[in-house]
């Protein structure tokens, strides 16, 4: 419940909604079950969300032109949330294993945020505004936690965890 409440707060932040779930619960007949929702507005804007295994959350909205997301996620109970809104911003998160927790944020022009997570019960934070900031973190091992917030232009970041 609280990576579905993180989920929805930091969605609202971009200004944008999420709707056209299905209501009708045909995803919790049991608890087995993948979600997945995508929200792309703007032209040239793409994502693609892949997801084995069991109990995994991923969600990605975007706003802008020419704005790529990527989500990955094998094994369960793994939550994946992105947010991008400007021009030209590229984000992905591959996830592996289970209990992992990964969220990204972007505004802005042309930045680029990838997060990478294998094991388990990991948690990384990626939030950038500006143009032409990277951002890249790393996770292998168990309890790891890492966040970057980068709030200006042209900065680069490598956090690596094992």
């Amino acid at each position: 419940m609280k990576k579905l409440i993180c989920a929805l707060a930091l969605l609202s932040v971009s200004g944008a909604s999420i709707a056209q779930y299905d209501m009708a619960g045909s995803e919790f007949v049991s608890s087995d079950y993948q979600m997945n929702k995508g929200t792309v507005s703007g032209q040239g804007s793409r994502m693609n969300i892949e997801q084995n295994g069991t109990s995994n959350l991923a969600v990605v909205v975007q706003k802008g032109g020419g704005n790529q997301a990527q989500v990955k996620q094998s094994g369960s109970n793994n939550t994946a949330v992105m947010s991008q809104r400007g021009i030209a911003n590229n984000a992905e998160i591959i996830q592996v294993d289970a209990n992992n927790v990964a969220y990204i944020a972007q505004s802005g022009v042309a930045n680029s945020a990838s997060i990478e997570q294998s094991d388990f019960d990991n948690e990384a934070y990626i939030i950038q505004k500006g143009k032409g900031n990277v951002t890249q973190i790393i996770q292998n091992g168990v309890n790891r936690s890492a966040g970057v917030i980068q709030n200006s232009s042209g900065m680069a970041i490598r956090v690596i965890q094992h």
